[in-house]
């Protein structure tokens, strides 16, 4: 029966903007055209209001019919989104139906950013994490990176205002990302898994909600049965889970039915994330107390591009990551050998040089292939020496400081 109805009925989502209009006003409007909707806001901008409907394949509303129970196709999305918003004197949009009703001269109450300044904010994604620098950069603000190996993802921590991970885009690789916000005003979660915002999975514990009913006070198994099959947040609540590897879907499912602070700490549990990730989005956790943080600044693009870099050769799952690391072991331990390579590579790229001008000098061309690839070895060669100096000054810099630690911890022991 449930296969059936999801077959006939799809979720459709819009968004009603009503100044001075209250939800309960909007809700009747659905009432008296029999339709079943579900209506959403928060309650410090009533007049934003998202709302879901069920509609089928022909784009028909489903609304209550007044002879039995159950739902029936009722008018076009088209139809129904002008005249509400004719009577409601409102901009309405339904999938992609729209109409604006608005007054021309009217002025909206100014849109907030809930609670930006007090947001805390936990994303966990497939990024890698040589990506975070840049990301960095890129957003203009500190970003605390922590690894999960048991869930095969990277979690980023930022908190305040400023841009948000996937303003400027998602990279594939990132994808699923699961960003969760808790702020004075909300606690919501969102699923990102294509990077088109319209098919994120989104769920709020701080809005309000309202089931329209269509002309029924109160409904009948059916129709109840039927609104939790299409209208409820069950599918949000599957994408969500399905956004982390080994998330508990069930739980999810329980988690989006409890109220505030309870639910919210519930999807966070279905999720299988860490202690650690509730304590930093409710404040009582700074992210750089969080066990293995690293904390990577906003310092310019140059430093960014390096410590990416780095970070991409260190990794072992790195292509590459091998080479890098015993080039690394190379300069530092046997510097000589370096040298030696070096100065052969510029002699051998001398002498190429030399034959060329000796060819010239007895009445030949300048014979230019011999003169590129001496030059060619010429200019690697310096590259090289530069390169391995820089490598070995550093990696001789890291043991240092590994070994003062190792000193340190055992004074202090």
């Amino acid at each position: 029966m449930a296969q059936a109805v999801s077959q006939r009925w799809n979720r459709t989502d819009g968004v009603i903007v009503a100044p001075g209009t209250a939800p309960e006003a909007v809700a009747a409007a659905f009432a008296a055209r029999s339709v079943v909707a579900r209506l959403e806001w928060f309650p410090t901008t009533a007049h934003l209001l998202s709302l879901t409907l069920m509609t089928d394949m022909d784009g028909r509303v489903a609304v209550t019919p007044a002879s039995r129970g159950g739902v029936v196709p009722g008018p076009g999305v088209g139809e129904l989104v002008e005249s509400l918003a004719r009577e409601l004197t409102a901009d309405v949009a339904v999938g992609p139906a729209s109409f604006n009703a608005l007054p021309g001269d009217l002025t909206l109450p100014p849109s907030t950013t809930h609670g930006a300044a007090s947001a805390r904010t936990v994303v966990v994604s497939p990024m890698s994490a040589y990506m975070v620098p840049l990301q960095a950069t890129l957003l203009e603000r500190p970003l605390a990176v922590a690894s999960a190996p048991d869930l095969d993802r990277r979690i980023v921590m930022y908190s305040g205002e400023g841009n948000d991970l996937g303003a400027f885009g998602w990279d594939e690789e990132s994808l699923p990302a699961l960003v969760l916000t808790s702020d004075s005003e909300d606690m919501s979660v969102r699923a990102v898994t294509t990077g088109d915002p319209d098919e994120d999975a989104v769920f709020s514990w701080g809005m309000s909600s309202l089931h329209v009913w269509g002309a029924v006070e109160e409904p009948g198994p059916a129709l109840r049965a039927l609104a939790d099959e299409v209208l409820a947040d069950r599918k949000d609540a599957s994408d969500i889970a399905a956004a982390v590897p080994g998330a508990d879907l069930e739980a999810a499912a329980t988690a989006v039915l409890r109220p505030g602070a309870e639910g919210f700490q519930a999807m966070i549990e279905a999720l299988g994330l860490p202690d650690w990730v509730l304590k930093v989005l409710t404040g009582s956790l700074a992210p750089v107390e969080v066990p293995g943080i690293v904390v990577h600044e906003p310092r310019g693009l140059s430093n960014a591009v390096g410590r990416s870099v780095g970070l991409f050769l260190e990794d072992p799952s790195s292509p590459g990551s091998a080479f890098w690391h015993s080039y690394v072991r190379t300069v530092t331990d046997m510097p000589w050998a370096v040298r030696a390579v070096t100065l052969l590579e510029a002699g051998l790229g001398g002498a190429l040089m030399g034959a060329a001008a000796r060819r010239h000098r007895s009445g030949g061309g300048l014979p230019g292939g011999l003169m590129s690839v001496g030059t060619f070895l010429i200019v690697d060669a310096v590259t090289e020496v530069s390169l391995a100096s820089w490598t070995r000054h550093r990696e001789l810099r890291r043991r240092a400081d590994r070994e003062t630690a190792l000193v340190a911890e055992e004074l202090g022991a």
